[in-house]
């Protein structure tokens, strides 16, 4: 029996979604995919047509929700477009943008910190969670359990080979980022071709 996914929010929908912890890293790690549409690409640069954007949040044991609007701040805020991974432990926000965004020579990462802490302060919350940002890059490196241009900056409670292979094999499912759209192609209304017609010998 297939579980429903949660619908956290208006803004942005849940494409793959885990309710509770899975396996054994960190504190009762487990995670759910989202997916908004943005005007911005990756590097946050203004776009002629929209992207897709797939980001995954983070949940630890308690799977605090609360994290959901902070990410609805940081989204009409326009600084959602960059972010790979978010979560949240023990009071402190953890966002892993893509180190292409990071590393651009277009960006002012602490400028960009500074929004996002703004943001989050000024967000619904009573709680206001300090902010880290981090980087994530899906090149292929060796060894693959510590790449370089990737800094997870303690998302996960864990030894760091094991919470970089777990992002890895999230990103290997679901290709996180901004990217472009495409539509779903569905059988039934694909024309159906004529059943043909034998040829009568005469």
């Amino acid at each position: 029996m297939t579980k429903q996914i949660n619908q956290y929010s208006t803004l942005f929908s849940c494409i793959y979604d885990e309710q509770e912890p899975v396996g054994h890293l960190g504190r009762g790690t487990h995670y759910s995919v989202f997916r908004s549409v943005e005007w911005l690409d990756v590097t946050r640069t203004p776009i002629n047509r929209p992207q897709i954007h797939d980001f995954s949040v983070i949940w630890d044991e308690d799977h605090d929700t609360r994290v959901i609007d902070v990410i609805e701040s940081i989204y009409m805020a326009g600084l959602l477009s960059p972010i790979q991974f978010i979560g949240e432990r023990k009071g402190m926000l953890t966002i892993i943008v893509a180190a292409k965004f990071y590393f651009s020579e277009n960006t002012d990462i602490r400028d960009y910190v500074k929004q996002l802490q703004d943001t989050c302060d000024n967000s619904p919350l009573q709680d206001h969670w300090p902010v880290g940002v981090g980087m994530f890059d899906r090149s292929p490196h060796f060894p693959p359990s510590n790449p370089h241009q990737t800094e997870l900056c303690g998302i996960i409670n864990d030894a760091n080979h094991s919470v970089v292979t777990y992002l890895r094999n999230i990103d290997s499912l679901w290709r996180l980022g901004t990217k472009a759209y495409t539509p779903k192609v569905h059988i039934a209304n694909l024309p159906i071709p004529p059943v043909p017609v034998p040829i009568q010998q005469q």
